[in-house]
């Protein structure tokens, strides 16, 4: 008769995690982990996720299939909050030389209990049940699953329960508490709580072999079955979640609500998120620091995301890509998709979005992985549209208040605790300010309450922001002046702070920089040791957090530093001296992704100073106005390498806007943010306004010294705007122009004059001179082949429009070979990174794909153009790129008999090319041609007529006569309508 062994308690208890992800492994754990990497083991094992109550495996990853009968089979049941511990229960036994079949924990509404036991028994040796350290939300029902085992177990199933953690959760904030232990036997409870990750696999196993389970895995020593594996109890393999909060108090029930939100799912439908929200200064950002570090053994990824402003937020996001191994890309869109991916390769992870302003904020980068859990914190209530599961955190009560203080100063007077609670209404950073207070100074809680003196009472006030403020502030008024008397530094130093995002403050980031001050640095520390001595009294008095590489600041108590700062200059100083340290801080070229660490680290504090809205940004034009417009064209043209060009254009605006209004103008400074400013409009497609800033940026820097090479590098810029805006004539004479020009001064073998024939065959292809395109292709390919160090993006570049261009002479073949070696040459440069998924790539591919189409290989091409679209769409959703893509594949379906769908992919490009290109560009008659063909083919005369008359007709409009397109089109025109 089979045995049933429920596993009890699938957490390690509060207090064996310990210090949560600062714990360091024992010489014991470390020395059986590198023993144990060198065991092979070799062996069948099978593996199954499915519910008793399903009829078949097949759509299951984790599903057995050919389980050999020699082997003794466990069936492994559990809710799906436990995965990580059910991960390591499972590697354990398999190791051990045992199948693993993987149960759910609660059988589907309508089905009996008995059923449902008796399906956990069939085709197992043994049942392992683990017991979810969270109660589930069926409470009642689990109880109900609980007492039928024990029956079994009374009845002569040999039946014992194995618990890892804590049942403390079960008692709090439950209607119906339960002691999970008085439910079960206790004489057939075995206990691993608290043990070493070796000593549990140990006694797990032995216990096995004891019931009569004898395993035969190639692990033959028990103490090394858990060695090389992550064990839960220690938290997440990646993180970079804050250090835990010692004096964390209270919040208990809160907690256990998150726990149900996030992680007591019974295979029903679970929420997307938990929201901690609520006003500031009442604990939700240590909370959710809490529930991730309590947590951290139900997750193996757990990414703690300061998430006030979207570009932060991004980089953030983009810090946690890394960290999983996913390289850095310059596309956000398809950042986000491998960084999903990996995610889905997890067992588990927990996202942690702090101080989000409104859904809109992060609704684009909801996680595409279902397989882990979002908590977010904010001051917005409303976040129904996401899904969230709005858990709302207030101040402490009186009793909370006051046994937080008691232990956080470690007294025992009630009657002083409870009047430091009242008059500071049980804020709970207010209080922790006093804990800090009392504890630096030696005082006592009756001490404090003196020095508050009298003043009106806050417990009966709710919701109102002036009372935060007044609580706060009362705190604040003694800790301040107690740090200024310590050291004169304090106050200069905290000013510098307030002006900085409040969560991630570089700590070298004052003494690396100090001297970019020169006499204005004013109060602030001049060494290094100066400085870490006035750290390190704000950090005993709570008003700043520091690690050591980071400081972090309250939001609250930056605004009261701010509301202290009534003098005009100490503003001005203050505020200029934060803004030339970022600066300094920030990278002088972000060109190339090693820059962009530095970037994504400075890039929150870049946005807070140079808030348009902040009342300090006025201080800033007048004061400092250079470095305000450098900043700013250097953060705006990292975006725009980065794929954000919507925040790069907020940016860069900013920055023009900031030049144009200097006392002492800048004219090369002013020039350099309209060329930026200008390609941001250009692969925005607003082709009008990239045209006038370009021409703006060249007027300016005319006639400046040493500016020659950027002005010919802003021409050629310009050509390409021109033969965008169909002006072929213009684009061909400047580009050659440009050309000419720098061949005389800067010889045949130049980067830039490479630069230059490419350009010049760009202007000559669209003006429809493929012959003459060709040639001035050849020569920029043969410049760059001759120049050392040209990058390969340059190189790929000249095959792959050799090979647009033979595709426009119909020479497919050398068309194929050439877009063939650019694809080769950009997938060794970026093949091991990105695959075939770099936007590079993906362009040749486009290329590529019309060529097999053309040369009657139409699977070949539908694959590839398939795989181009989706790319494409997921990256830029409404572009030229977009639409171009979508006339290649409405004209391969056409090939492919499939009418209908054609002309619905070629109308979405017609309508695209529109709205981003303007109704009578040439590439919406390039679209309107291909819809022609597919309605002719599908026998709509009319509509067939209405497409190419309209194509002919802006062809006519933009294009000479003798132009390829609109030879072609005028060809169809008569076919069509003779």
């Amino acid at each position: 008769m089979p045995s049933v062994i429920a596993l009890g308690g699938a957490v390690a208890s509060y207090a064996s995690v310990g210090a949560g992800f600062a714990d360091i492994p024992s010489l014991s754990q470390v020395v059986a982990t590198g023993l144990t990497a060198c065991i092979t083991y070799f062996g069948a094992v099978a593996v199954t996720d499915r519910d008793p109550s399903a009829a078949s495996d097949a759509d299951d990853p984790h599903a057995a299939h050919n389980v050999l009968p020699e082997q003794r089979t466990v069936a492994l049941c559990s809710v799906p909050g436990d995965r990580t511990w059910v991960d390591w229960t499972a590697a354990v036994l398999v190791r051990a030389g045992l199948t693993v079949l993987r149960r759910g924990g609660l059988p589907p509404q309508g089905d009996g209990l008995e059923h449902f036991t008796q399906q956990l028994l069939d085709g197992a040796d043994r049942v392992l049940v683990l017991l979810p350290e969270i109660p589930p939300r069926d409470l009642s029902r689990y109880i109900d699953l609980m007492n039928r085992l024990v029956a079994a177990h009374e009845a002569g199933e040999p039946i014992s329960w194995i618990r890892y953690g804590s049942f403390d959760l079960w008692r709090d904030g439950q209607a119906e508490a339960v002691n999970l232990l008085d439910v079960l036997p206790r004489d057939a409870c075995l206990d691993l709580s608290s043990h070493e990750p070796e000593v549990a696999a140990s006694m797990l196993v032995t216990r096995l072999h004891r019931l009569g389970l004898r395993p035969g895995g190639a692990v033959t020593d028990v103490a090394l079955l858990a060695g090389g594996l992550n064990f839960p109890a220690w938290g997440a393999i990646t993180t970079n979640f804050p250090p835990r909060n010692p004096h964390f108090t209270d919040r208990d029930a809160t907690l256990a609500a998150l726990a149900q939100c996030l992680l007591s799912d019974d295979g029903g439908p679970r929420p997307d998120a938990g929201g901690l929200v609520g006003l500031p200064g009442v604990g939700k950002t240590q909370t959710a620091l809490e529930f991730g570090h309590r947590f951290a053994s139900h997750y193996d990824v757990v990414w703690w995301v300061n998430a006030e402003r979207h570009v932060s937020l991004i980089d953030q996001l983009s810090e946690l890509a890394r960290a999983l191994g996913v390289e850095e890309v310059p596309d956000l869109a398809m950042m986000l998709t491998r960084l999903w991916a990996a995610l889905r390769e997890r067992s588990r992870w927990l996202l942690v979005y702090d101080n989000v302003e409104q859904p809109p904020d992060i609704s684009t980068i909801w996680p595409r992985a279902h397989n882990g859990d979002v908590l977010i914190t904010s001051r917005n209530p409303n976040w129904g549209s996401l899904g969230v599961t709005r858990i709302s955190l207030k101040s402490f009560d009186l009793d909370d208040g006051v046994d937080f203080l008691l232990k956080r100063t470690r007294e025992s007077d009630r009657d002083a605790a409870r009047d430091v609670t009242v008059r500071l209404g049980g804020l709970p950073l207010a209080l922790e300010y006093v804990g800090a207070y009392v504890e630096e100074r030696r005082a006592s809680l009756a001490d404090y309450r003196a020095l508050l003196g009298e003043g009106p009472s806050h417990m009966s006030v709710t919701f109102d922001p002036d009372w935060y403020a007044s609580a706060m502030a009362t705190s604040w008024n003694v800790s301040f002046d107690q740090a200024n008397d310590e050291n004169p530094h304090v106050r200069a130093l905290l000013s510098i702070f307030s002006f900085l995002a409040p969560d991630d403050i570089p700590r070298d980031l004052v003494p690396s920089h100090i001297g970019v001050l020169g006499e204005e640095r004013g109060g602030l520390p001049a060494t290094r040791a100066e400085y870490d001595r006035v750290v390190a009294i704000l950090v005993r008095l709570s008003l700043v957090d520091a690690t050591e590489d980071r400081i972090a600041i309250h939001r609250l108590a930056q605004e009261y530093v701010l509301s202290q700062m009534i003098n005009p200059e100490e503003q001005r100083r203050a505020v200029c001296s934060a803004l030339t340290l970022v600066s300094a801080a920030y990278p002088a070229e972000p060109l190339s992704p090693t820059s962009w660490v530095a970037c994504q680290r400075i890039m929150p504090h870049v946005l807070e100073l140079t808030e348009p809205r902040a009342a300090h940004y006025p201080l800033l034009q007048e004061y400092c106005p250079a470095v305000l417009g450098s900043l700013l064209l250097r953060a705006g043209r990292y975006l725009h390498l980065r794929g954000e060009h919507g925040p790069a254009r907020g940016m860069l605006e900013q920055a023009l806007d900031v030049e144009s209004s200097r006392v002492e103008s800048d004219s090369l400074a002013r020039a350099k943010v309209l060329a930026a400013l200008g390609r941001v409009y250009y692969h925005q497609a607003e082709l009008g306004d990239a045209r006038r800033v370009t021409e703006q940026a060249i007027a300016e820097a005319a006639g400046e010294p040493g500016a020659d090479l950027f002005v010919a590098q802003l021409q050629l810029h310009l050509s390409r705007v021109l033969r965008e805006l169909t002006a072929f004539e213009d684009a061909e004479q400047l580009a050659w122009e440009v050309l000419e020009n720098l061949r005389q001064s800067e010889g045949e073998l130049s980067p830039l004059v490479a630069e230059a024939w490419a350009t010049y065959g760009d202007a000559l292809w669209r003006r429809g001179s493929l012959r003459e395109a060709a040639d001035a292709y050849s020569k920029a390919l043969e410049v760059r082949s001759a120049l050392p160090d040209t990058p390969v993006i340059d190189m790929a570049t000249c095959h792959k429009h050799l090979g647009i261009i033979n595709r426009e002479l119909n020479d497919l073949d050398v068309a194929e070979q050439e877009l063939r070696a650019a694809r080769t040459l950009l997938m060794a440069e970026y093949g091991a990174d990105y695959g075939e998924n770099h936007r590079d790539v993906i362009d040749v591919d486009n290329h590529l794909a019309e060529v097999l189409r053309r040369s009657g290989r139409l699977e070949e091409a539908y694959g590839l153009l398939r795989r181009v679209v989706a790319a494409r769409k997921e990256e830029f959703q409404d572009h030229p790129d977009v639409a171009g893509s979508l006339t290649k594949l409405g004209a391969l379906l056409r090939d492919q008999g499939c009418y209908e769908e054609s002309e619905s992919v070629l109308s979405q490009a017609v309508a695209m090319f529109e709205r981003c290109m303007g109704s009578e560009h040439p590439y919406v008659a390039d679209a309107a041609v291909e819809r022609t063909l597919t309605r002719r083919a599908a026998g709509d005369h009319e509509g067939a007529v209405a497409d190419i008359s309209r194509a002919v007709s802006i062809y006519g409009s933009r294009y000479a006569a003798g132009h390829p397109d609109r030879e072609r089109a005028e060809r169809v025109l008569q076919e069509v309508a003779p």
